[in-house]
């Protein structure tokens, strides 16, 4: 029997939480009418049972992006804190609605929630800044409790637990030569 959900996981990888074995999925999810990429789909499967798996929680973040779905090491599951750490990028074609960064999920039985989000680059900066013409896979990790990101064009050390920033670096920083400089997405 398989299971039908619209949308796909593009990188799966196996969880335990409460003793029970678990897949979590990150993936896209699909407008069910025009079958179009509709946002960042991330879903808890229970596979205790692997001939009858069931989607035991998802959440949805219409517009996002993750390339945490297609690059394993841009993933980053906590087994202790049951935090899931992923890049998450949308863009709008606008100069408002636009966001590059981090996002810092709470992981349980039943629920995946929203915490904090980690921004690596304003809406603003996004469209109109002058950046340098290299950048840095998503990447992150963490050591005694703080969470450093690596993105694009900057890394920030945040609190694990509530999200503060501690201190940030920004490649190019003060880079203002017309001539050279590249679109953030280039």
């Amino acid at each position: 029997q398989f299971l039908q959900i619209p949308g796909y996981s593009s990188y799966l990888h196996p969880v335990s939480i409460d003793g029970v074995d678990l897949m979590l999925g990150i993936g896209v999810h699909v407008d069910e009418e025009t079958q179009f990429r509709a946002g960042l789909k991330i879903s808890l499967f229970d596979i205790s049972d692997p001939r009858n798996a069931t989607e035991n929680a998802t959440f949805i973040d219409e517009g996002a992006y993750s390339s945490g779905g297609d690059d394993f090491k841009a993933f980053r599951f906590l087994t202790q804190s049951k935090k899931l750490i992923l890049p998450k990028s949308e863009w709008t074609w606008g100069s408002k609605e636009n966001f590059d960064g981090f996002v810092v999920y709470d992981v349980s039985l039943g629920d995946i929630t929203s915490s904090y989000e980690i921004e690596h680059a304003s809406a603003y900066t996004m469209n109109h800044g002058c950046w340098y013409n290299a950048h840095m896979p998503a990447r992150s990790f963490v050591f005694r409790s703080k969470l450093t990101t690596i993105l694009s064009h900057s890394v920030i050390s945040t609190n694990l637990a509530d999200g503060d920033e501690l201190w940030n670096m920004t490649l190019g920083d003060g880079f203002t030569n017309e001539d050279n400089c590249w679109d953030y997405f280039f």
